[in-house]
């Protein structure tokens, strides 16, 4: 058997299998999600609040309950063999929820009572699939494609990935409305659409394992805790592993939020049209992650981060603002899905680069752990904002508005959402035009009913209940959902904390990516070498201060440069030299080198690698060996500190009114200890070797890690 080659291209047989595979599978995710919870509602099997908070527990559980025997298998065997397996066991997930419709479907009263039940436990069995089959999709990525495609093979996988969201959730909300009594007939569409994902999966190509003697482990809970330590001790996974676990929460929160909005309209929308609402993020999302793909022109460019969290609390601020006006409202959602792909797109690709190549499976796995955690944490805050609005006043109890009704429901008239339009108790019409009815749990035509108006803003709703049933207490919920929106707000504000706490001088590359986007492509190799975790020494021929900070912005890591300022360098603008200032190690003039406190700076230096940070320092540079030569000789060493020498090239002759190519290549650790003539040497072998690379046009070979525009 050939030895697999991952792509430069996103052409390739196997990245496009497992996009229609993808695809299928997440719009069977949604589909299911939404149908079940609608029929769960409709049938009475559940109340609103109740299927609304289910659904995420019920689908994210198996996320928790497997993911280490997820992880074991997506490294043990070929990733291949994972996303076709559980392709074909989405089609007897599909068969099941077919069986499950059929039983409890057709007209009310006429279905057993399990076939909601069965239903809804096939959100549990696609949530196990998902479990099983993210790990090895993720994984698989950085096999397939070379690492300068990786961020734009995220953006695409990311894009038609929540495309099946907003298809899959508006589908299953209209299935819900079009099928009402002869819900199977969703249990057949959805059983097509498996078939046709499992046949696309049979094109992905054979990917060798990427740990084939991995023992499976005694303790099937134990390398959970060990990866979730691995991960949290690494910076730059620690970053993607805490982002990501929050998109996870969004996503969850926003939905929840959505369908509560949608029912406590008056008239409260239909379940396709709530479907489409909640479909709007995704399609927001799908829109943003192509673009960020194409932005981050192949690395991973964290500084897309902040950008993504700033417009997601500017969005869900406005967002809260306009509920009442459904446009503006839509317009809001999609602008949230948008700069939620600025946010999620890079902290994928940087899980994905940053992963042990032998787990990454087991990595990913265990970020969907925490994951769960964050979508279980969504119906938790959800559950107690709502608890806390109705005993607060936010959502007041509303009184009965008149005597209640008695009598023998004799006739009850359905609309085109299959909804009651109108009752008559004992042959005389109650309400009027345009009032609600709310049917409790088994009430049909010619039962002993109550009836209570409940008076709900300028519509009368009434509760049609048994007469030994306990009379529900009604609630004006129409303030939660602003309640809701600004709580996601105050809570990606606080997870944008939480990230510039794991990268300190993200706000600074995030300056950087806007000066930089039109002005230089930078393509970077070898980035991966540079330590996760623990204190280094970036050692680089780069001798201007923007050269050094291109280099900052390649790192993932926090990196304090002592930069260099030039005479002829152009100064800076006045906000990026305030962040370059106070994110840096220092910005020496070379006009002034007696102005240059260099014992503090050798102080400051050691307290950067005190921190488990990076100091980067430039070689070349004359005034810059005040602090190289300690940094070598005696304060690295005293902390065990890595050198990683790093070669940047800005080739000659280049027009002025053009783009400029920089490269940056990042060479193998060296020893505590190495000497500055050693580490010198070790820049200028890495430059010849790029050159030789360049001529030959065999660029990939040195360990692509991607390029900036």
């Amino acid at each position: 058997m050939a030895t697999f080659q991952p792509a430069a291209t996103l052409r390739s047989r196997t990245f496009l299998a497992l996009l229609v595979a993808q695809f299928f599978a997440a719009f069977n995710d949604q589909a299911i999600h939404a149908s079940a919870m609608f029929f769960a509602i409709d049938q009475k099997t559940l109340s609103q609040a109740s299927a609304i908070s289910l659904m995420p527990i019920l689908f994210y559980a198996p996320w928790a309950i497997f993911c280490t025997l997820a992880g074991y298998l997506a490294d043990r065997y070929s990733k291949r063999n994972s996303l076709i397996f559980w392709k074909f066991a989405e089609i007897g997930i599909t068969l099941v929820a077919l069986v499950g419709f059929w039983l409890g479907g057709g007209p009310r009263g006429s279905g057993v009572w399990f076939g909601p039940w069965i239903v809804l436990s096939t959100v549990f069995l696609m949530g196990l699939h998902s479990a099983f089959f993210v790990p090895a999709k993720y994984g698989v990525m950085p096999e397939i494609l070379e690492p300068n495609m990786l961020s734009r093979g995220n953006g695409v996988l990311e894009s038609l990935s929540f495309l099946a969201v907003i298809l899959g959730t508006v589908t299953g909300g209209v299935l819900s409305e079009v099928f009402k009594e002869q819900e199977y007939l969703i249990g057949v569409v959805l059983v097509i659409l498996a078939v046709v994902g499992a046949a696309a999966s049979l094109l992905i190509q054979y990917v060798p394992a990427s740990n084939p003697h991995r023992p499976f482990p005694p303790l099937l809970y134990k390398p959970l805790f060990e990866n979730i330590r691995t991960l949290l001790r690494s910076r730059p996974l620690a970053l993607a592993v805490v982002g990501i676990a929050f998109f996870t929460f969004l996503v969850a929160f926003m939905r929840q939020t959505v369908y509560m909005h949608g029912e406590t309209r008056v008239p409260p929308w239909s379940e396709s049209f709530t479907s489409q609402i909640v479909g709007m993020v995704a399609l927001g999302i799908g829109l943003g992650s192509p673009l960020v793909g194409y932005l981050s022109g192949g690395k991973v460019e964290v500084g897309l981060v902040p950008v993504g969290a700033l417009g997601m609390i500017l969005a869900t601020l406005i967002a809260a603002l306009t509920l009442d006006y459904t446009p503006g409202l839509i317009v809001c959602i999609i602008g949230i899905g948008f700069f939620t792909g600025f946010y999620i797109v890079p902290l994928f690709t940087l899980l994905q680069h940053r992963a042990p190549k032998a787990s990454k499976g087991d990595s990913i796995a265990t970020s969907n752990f925490i994951n769960v955690l964050g979508a279980m944490l969504a119906s938790l805050v959800f559950f107690l904002l709502d608890f806390g609005a109705t005993h607060t006043g936010i959502a007041p109890v509303v009184a009965a508005s008149a005597r209640p009704i008695e009598g023998p429901l004799s006739e009850l008239v359905r609309d085109k959402h299959h909804r009651p339009q109108s009752i008559k108790i004992d042959g005389v019409a109650i309400g009027k035009p345009g009032d609600l009815f709310e049917l409790m749990k088994g009430v049909q035509v010619q039962d002993e009913i109550v009836a209570t108006p409940y008076q709900i803003g300028t519509v009368t709703q009434y509760q049609l209940r048994h007469p030994d049933e306990k009379e529900p207490v009604v609630y004006d919920r129409r303030e939660v959902p602003k309640l809701l929106f600004v709580a996601i707000a105050a809570m990606t504000l606080l997870t944008l904390a939480l990230v510039r706490r794991e990268l300190p001088d993200i706000y600074l590359r995030t300056r950087l990516w806007f000066r930089w986007r039109s002005r230089a492509t930078l393509e970077v190799y070898g980035m991966q070498q540079l330590p996760d975790r623990g204190p280094v020494i970036l050692a680089t021929n780069a001798t201007q201060m923007q050269m050094c900070l291109q280099i900052v912005t390649a790192t993932d890591r926090t990196t304090r440069f002592l930069c260099v300022e030039r005479f002829e360098e152009n100064p800076l603008p006045p906000v990026l030299r305030v962040l370059v200032s106070h994110y840096t190690l220092a910005v020496v003039s070379e006009n002034f080198p007696a102005d240059v406190d260099w014992p503090l700076l050798r102080k400051r230096a050691e307290e950067v690698l005190q921190r488990q940070e990076v100091v980067g320092v430039s070689v070349d540079d004359p005034l810059s060996a005040n602090l190289a030569e300690p940094l070598f000789a005696t304060i690295g060493p005293r902390h065990g500190t890595a050198i990683v020498p790093v070669y940047y090239e800005l080739p000659p002759g280049q027009p002025a009114n053009k783009r400029k190519e920089v490269y940056i290549i990042v060479g193998s650790p060296l020893p505590p200890g190495t000497n500055r003539a050693a580490v010198d040497q070790e820049i200028q072998r890495l430059g010849r070797d790029f050159k030789e690379q360049h001529r030959l046009g065999t660029l990939q070979q040195m360990n692509a890690g991607g390029a900036y525009h």
